[in-house]
């Protein structure tokens, strides 16, 4: 708060209040400010400090009586005027609630108070008496001050939970777009399949090498065996990179688009904790997902079967090769 208060002003304000008194005296043809009730919304007028935080609101009060305390509190440097400071009063602290006369004044002004203590003073040097007991204005501001504060407590919450639900819908828009890119990579995958038909391609290499050997005579036979042997290993290495490509696919694919799933669902179940409609309809989107993964289990399942079964009968060939070699003398 900006409190700089020459010493002319606090003796401008005494003076002031002490001639406003004979205004908001006893002579004051007002009623008696405890006759107000403090559910109603007493007449009053509000007066400012220009460049400050403080102001005074009177009652019973009409522009006379604060054309005259705007008059009267005005000087050594510090302006009063119907000009409002900016602050709600339910940023404002009650510094002093006095009585004169049937008029009730309160002064408000913020935490720090230099000018609404100086005010408060001020008054009750004017003749004006420091209630013990909030009088009406007091009670009706102090009404008026509670529900401003819930009401800004309500729309801070309700900007909150505003700001919750619209990061709770862009979340799950971003991650049903994540996973309708990551299941549609897992459809696409031909990393297993392809492995298998390599096995496949090597392996018939190695039967038309076996084949060769047949109709080769010594020593020919005996260095097609050898190539059969060679071929053997290759679909065995076939096989390796297969199960490498397995094990990309499992986790590469599969466990990235269970995770997708999950932060998926997660999304959904803190949308409906808010009690929030999803914005986006994820459903077909996990619909294709689940069924990827089903694909991708599947293709795994079979590479492997595919894998072991293609090695094994390329092993036994070998054996095959070198017995034939064998048995004819090679």
């Amino acid at each position: 708060m900006r409190r700089a208060i020459a010493a002319a002003a606090a003796v401008s304000l005494t003076a002031g209040l002490t001639a406003c008194h004979g205004i908001f005296g006893s002579g004051g043809t007002a009623s008696p400010a405890g006759t107000t009730s403090a559910a109603a919304q007493p007449s009053t007028c509000t007066i400012y400090a220009e460049l400050h935080d403080a102001e005074v609101i009177v009652s019973p009060g009409h522009k006379s009586e604060c054309d005259t305390l705007i008059s009267d509190l005005s000087g050594g440097g510090l302006v009063w005027s119907y000009t409002p400071n900016g602050n709600s009063i339910s940023n404002l602290t009650q510094q002093c609630d006095v009585t004169s006369g049937g008029y009730e004044a309160v002064v408000l002004d913020d935490s720090g108070a230099t000018l609404g203590h100086s005010t408060c003073s001020g008054f009750e040097t004017a003749g004006w008496t420091a209630t013990t007991q909030p009088g009406p204005l007091a009670r009706f501001l102090a009404t008026q001050q509670q529900a401003q504060q819930q009401q800004q407590a309500s729309a801070t919450a309700s900007a909150a939970a505003t700001q919750q639900d619209a990061g709770a819908q862009q979340s799950l828009t971003n991650d049903v777009s994540t996973l309708r890119t990551a299941s549609s990579a897992l459809g696409d995958n031909t990393s297993v399949a392809g492995g298998v038909n390599q096995m496949k391609r090597d392996y018939a290499q190695e039967q038309t090498d076996y084949t060769r050997e047949q109709h080769d005579s010594c020593p020919a036979a005996a260095g097609d065996a050898q190539t059969v042997s060679q071929d053997s290993q290759t679909v065995g290495g076939d096989l390796n990179t297969l199960n490498g490509d397995i094990e990309n696919l499992q986790a590469g694919g599969i466990q990235s688009v269970q995770s997708d799933l999950s932060s998926v669902n997660s999304d959904l179940s803190t949308l409906k904790d808010l009690g929030v409609t999803p914005g986006a309809d994820s459903a077909p989107v996990v619909a294709a997902a689940n069924q990827a993964v089903t694909n991708a289990w599947a293709a795994i399942s079979w590479a492997q079967g595919q894998g072991q079964t293609i090695n094994g009968d390329a092993q036994a060939l070998v054996t095959t090769a070198q017995n034939w070699a064998s048995e004819h003398g090679c």
